[in-house]
């Protein structure tokens, strides 16, 4: 129905530019419109990437457990042997979940998209339309990571061999790797609503991003602080111990919330910005069948 003053809101957002708070609100009335897609999707997804990790890290958590007594006064070699292993642990967490979360966030855009418009999800349209877009999304899924873990890599690499560029490279890379996640972040809203090939999904998802990286960056930054807490609330109650079953339950059951909330800030920023610079607003009105207002 239309929101306030005339503007067509057929579904979770009104069709014009939006402001940081109708974002969060249109991502979080998505879940709740559509739970059983958003969230048993999520849980599934989360499942097989939290198992993985949990079985990759099994091997350092004895080191990491041993590393947690170091303070700023321990011997370098304790401190570096540290940051080792805390890179090694971060860094296999990191290629196995990031991937896990574009994937994911591929699966979910076409139930933001019709959330958006305001329109049901039909029984199997969700695999119907993924379908033919798989090969690609699993690539935009190892391709786009890849781009942003490579700098983890490389200070692992570094760090292990005890170079003493190690803290200049983490300095350097980290920003890099942050502004190429962030430039980079529409590659899979482009490649499944625009049904972009998969190089033109990373060129669309530049020229959307550029000159409002620190916008995007905003919004990401508060949505990803959002669902740290929950996530962090959420998991707590399964910390017991070093009981690494239950640590990875209290992560399954965290991730299935939060990640499709992330997922749908992601694809509300996008459209956001289309809206803004390509008056897509107008599309989505036709779309969902609504005059667009002039």
């Amino acid at each position: 129905m239309p929101g306030g003053s005339g503007q067509v809101k057929p579904g979770v957002i009104a069709l014009r530019p939006l402001r940081v708070g109708e974002i969060l609100d249109g991502a979080l009335a998505t879940i709740r419109r559509h739970p059983v897609h958003m969230l048993g999707v999520a849980a599934i997804v989360v499942l097989v990437s939290q198992v993985l990790i949990s079985v990759a890290t099994y091997p350092l958590l004895d080191n990491l457990r041993d590393t947690a007594a170091i303070t700023p006064s321990s011997p370098p070699a304790e401190v570096n042997r540290f940051l080792q292993v805390r890179v090694a642990y971060d860094g296999i967490s990191a290629l196995i979940a990031l991937p896990s979360r574009v994937l994911l966030a591929g699966l979910l855009t076409i139930v933001i998209g019709k959330a958006v418009l305001g329109q049901p999800l039909e029984r199997g349209e969700l695999w119907a339309r993924v379908r033919p877009r798989l090969l690609a999304l699993l690539a935009v899924s190892l391709i786009y990571p890849a781009i942003t873990v490579g700098a983890a890599v490389v200070i692992y690499g570094l760090t292990l061999a005890g170079s003493s560029l190690s803290v200049l490279v983490i300095l350097v890379a980290i920003p890099v790797a942050l502004w190429l996640y962030i430039l980079f972040s529409f590659a899979t809203p482009a490649l499944m609503l625009e049904n972009a090939p998969v190089a033109r999904a990373f060129g669309r998802s530049r020229t959307l991003v550029r000159g409002s990286w620190w916008r995007v960056f905003g919004i990401q930054l508060l949505a990803a602080l959002i669902a740290l807490v929950v996530g962090v609330v959420l998991s707590f109650p399964f910390q017991v111990g070093d009981n690494l079953a239950l640590g990875t339950l209290g992560a399954i059951v965290a991730g299935t919330l939060t990640e499709p909330f992330a997922a749908a800030v992601t694809v509300l920023v996008y459209t956001d910005q289309r809206m803004r610079r390509e008056r897509m607003d107008l599309d989505l009105a036709r779309a969902a069948g609504r005059p667009p207002l002039h």
